[in-house]
């Protein structure tokens, strides 16, 4: 009986438009998303997650690969993809889209993680677009900025690629949870 109020008291709290509600629902975010980063890593070491993931991280890779050569292409003509996901400027190698920094990981956690957010289903898929697309501009960014930062200061690299471009990634994975949350006043406020 004492858990079956506890659970009702975590109920009321999740959906309580206060500071405290939200403070709740920002732990509760950040819990689903530790869960399932697991959850993936796991999938990723079994023969049937690679199975699942390797065409979805190929396909990604070619996309922004292709695009951020595209972009690049009117500052660096010179600059080309290889079949292998490499980026080459002048003739030289400089760096290469590998499966975690295509954002598959992302848009897959972000998806289970708006399907279990306590916000109205309809809202839920309003959300799911614009979410994913916050989620692959963050992925293009970073791969942009990555090679900008190896042509031009190699030597700053590993510090922009596990720091910078990291913590731009999750802004925009927080710049989502800020949609969601807005949503959320707006369907029960």
């Amino acid at each position: 009986m004492q858990l079956l109020y506890s659970f009702k008291q975590v109920k009321n709290l999740i959906y309580e438009t206060s500071l405290k509600g939200q403070m709740f629902r920002f732990i509760y975010f950040l819990s689903l998303y530790f869960l399932f980063r697991f959850f993936l890593l796991l999938l990723d070491s079994t023969y049937l997650g690679i199975a699942l993931l390797k065409p979805s991280y190929e396909k990604m890779s070619f996309f922004i690969t292709h695009f951020s050569c595209s972009i690049l292409r009117v500052f660096y003509p010179d600059i080309h993809t290889s079949v292998n996901h490499i980026i080459y400027i002048s003739g030289y190698a400089h760096i290469q889209m590998l499966p975690g920094c295509t954002g598959i990981s992302h848009l897959i956690r972000l998806g289970l993680i708006l399907l279990f957010y306590p916000i109205p289903w309809l809202n839920k898929a309003i959300a799911f677009l614009p979410s994913m697309l916050i989620i692959l501009f963050a992925a293009t960014l970073h791969f942009l900025l990555l090679i900008l930062i190896a042509y031009h200061y190699p030597e700053l690299y590993e510090f922009a690629h596990n720091y910078f471009t990291r913590s731009l990634f999750f802004g925009f994975i927080f710049l989502c949870w800020l949609f969601w949350e807005r949503s959320f006043k707006r369907s029960y406020v």
